[in-house]
């Protein structure tokens, strides 16, 4: 709670807080001016093919713009994710260290769902991230149109819902589910340790991605980061139930 509080604080001071310097706008960076060599040709004389106006264009944006945009990525990405965590320990009922350790996990029919669900919200969140910071002027007017970052986001979406079904669902077969979320090994044998060492591997790989989602403020994107970190938990937990009953 005191981080979505912080959070909220941080956003609404972002709000507040002007876009440019003073004196400065959008309008005073997109007219910018910038001088052409009599030796390019009439082509390279264009302002979207021209390196000079790229580059006093961003030298310009570094020196105009302030720091209003990082506020409100970093805050919202804390307040959301704070959010996030907040509603399923409200959802389990959940107050202390000790329930959380004891907290039983979806089964399997559940986890087949909620991955596909996190997939579905991603594909919302891709088109939301483009155009939420295409309308805030986010991108130089020489930029290439938003359509073709979401052509290939949509092909790396479907290629990593594919993926994700094919390696997840399978693996899932062998855990037992329901289980205790930190569920600890039997006993110390080669299978649990391999088992610890693959899912932790991509554990701390979800884990970062979210901490970069929540950095970069991808609003749509950052609980469904955190949901597939407890997807890889509960598989997790799944197996150390399976060595547990063997």
């Amino acid at each position: 709670m005191g981080l979505l509080l912080l959070g909220a604080a941080a956003w609404l001071y972002g709000c507040f807080m002007p876009a440019f310097i003073a004196g400065k706008s959008i309008n005073d960076l997109h007219g910018i001016t910038y001088t052409i060599d009599p030796a390019d040709g009439a082509e390279n004389s264009r302002p979207d093919n021209h390196a000079d106006y790229r580059k006093a264009y961003y030298a310009a944006e570094e020196a105009w713009r302030t720091s209003r945009n990082t506020w409100l990525d970093i805050s919202s990405g804390v307040a959301i994710s704070s959010l996030t965590v907040l509603l399923f320990l409200r959802a389990n009922r959940l107050r202390t260290l000790v329930q959380l350790r004891r907290q039983r996990t979806i089964n399997k029919t559940q986890f087949a769902l909620w991955l596909n669900l996190g997939w579905g919200l991603l594909c919302i969140s891709l088109y939301w991230y483009y155009y939420y910071r295409g309308g805030r002027d986010d991108y130089p007017p020489f930029a290439d149109s938003i359509g073709i970052p979401l052509m290939y986001g949509g092909m790396a979406l479907l290629v990593g819902w594919l993926l994700s079904n094919a390696v997840l669902l399978p693996a899932l077969w062998p855990a037992r589910l329901p289980a205790f979320l930190f569920e600890k090994p039997p006993r110390d044998t080669w299978q649990t340790r391999l088992t610890t060492a693959v899912l932790g591997f991509f554990i701390l790989l979800t884990g970062l991605y979210a901490v970069l989602t929540i950095i970069d403020g991808d609003h749509l994107t950052i609980p469904v980061a955190l949901l597939f970190l407890y997807l890889l938990l509960v598989l997790r937990g799944g197996y150390m139930r399976a060595f547990r009953n063997r």
